[in-house]
C-alpha cells in the first residue's frame, strides 16, 4: 500500500458532512462542493487544513499540501512592466527541478511570453508545475477553465503524481469523478429552505474550524 498523505475521518459541521478519506502517493482525490457562494469559503478552509496552517481535530496531515495559486499581476505592472512566463518561473519554481522543462513540452508558450498572454489553463498548468518543482503535494481548483482545459489539466496533474506525489483538487463541478482515484462529495444536512437562505446570505456558513 502506498505511503499515506493525509487522512480524515470526516468533517462535519451542523450544517454539512464531508466524508472520510485517505490521500495517498499516486493518488488524486477530488472533493466536490457543488457551486454556490459556499464554494469559496469552504475552499478556503480547506486549504487551510491541507497545507497544515489550520488544525481539524479528524484530520491527520502526515504531509502538508501546497496550493496551486492562481496568477494575478495589478494593472499597473501589467502596463508597464508585466510579468514573463521567464520572471513567473524564477520567483515561484526551482530552477534546477526537470518540471521547468516539461510544461514547455506541454503547452506551446516561450519564456519570453506575457503570463496575461496566456490562457486560463496554461496558467493553471504553469501554476501546478512551479508548485511540483518544489514539492510533490499539492491541493489546486479549476476556476475559470473549460471543460476541455480542465480535462487536460488533470490528465497532465495525473500523469505526474502517478509515480511521485500527491493531490487533491476542490471543485464545484462533478466533471472529474471518473479521471480521478476517489470521488468525496459533500453531504449537505440542511433542507430546502435553508439552503435557499444560504444562497441568498441570511443563513451564515458554519466553520469548519
Amino acid at each position: 500500500m502506498n505511503e499515506l498523505i493525509i487522512e480524515s475521518k470526516g468533517i462535519r459541521t451542523n450544517q454539512y458532512f464531508i466524508p472520510p478519506f485517505e490521500l495517498r502517493k499516486g493518488e488524486l482525490v477530488v472533493i466536490y462542493l457543488g457551486g454556490g457562494l459556499h464554494f469559496d469559503i469552504m475552499k478556503a478552509e480547506l486549504i487551510a487544513i491541507f497545507a497544515g496552517r489550520a488544525h481539524h481535530e479528524n484530520v491527520k496531515i502526515y504531509k502538508p499540501l501546497t496550493f496551486a495559486e492562481p496568477f494575478k499581476e495589478s494593472f499597473f505592472r501589467r502596463m508597464f512592466h508585466p510579468v514573463t512566463v521567464s520572471n513567473y518561473l524564477k520567483k515561484n519554481s526551482d530552477p534546477k527541478s526537470t518540471m521547468i522543462s516539461k510544461i514547455f513540452e506541454i503547452d506551446t508558450f516561450a519564456r519570453k511570453d506575457k503570463m496575461n498572454d496566456l490562457d486560463t489553463s496554461q496558467k493553471k498548468r504553469l501554476s501546478l508545475c512551479s508548485v511540483l518543482s518544489r514539492t510533490r503535494n499539492v491541493v489546486f481548483d479549476l476556476r475559470g477553465e473549460g471543460p476541455v482545459g480542465a480535462n487536460e489539466t488533470v490528465k497532465f496533474l495525473n500523469g505526474e503524481i502517478k509515480n511521485d506525489g500527491a493531490a487533491i483538487l476542490i471543485d464545484w463541478a462533478d466533471d472529474m469523478k471518473d479521471n480521478c482515484s476517489k470521488f468525496i462529495a459533500i453531504e449537505w444536512l440542511l433542507d430546502d429552505e435553508e439552503l435557499r437562505k444560504m444562497g441568498n446570505r441570511s443563513l451564515k456558513l458554519s466553520q469548519m474550524y
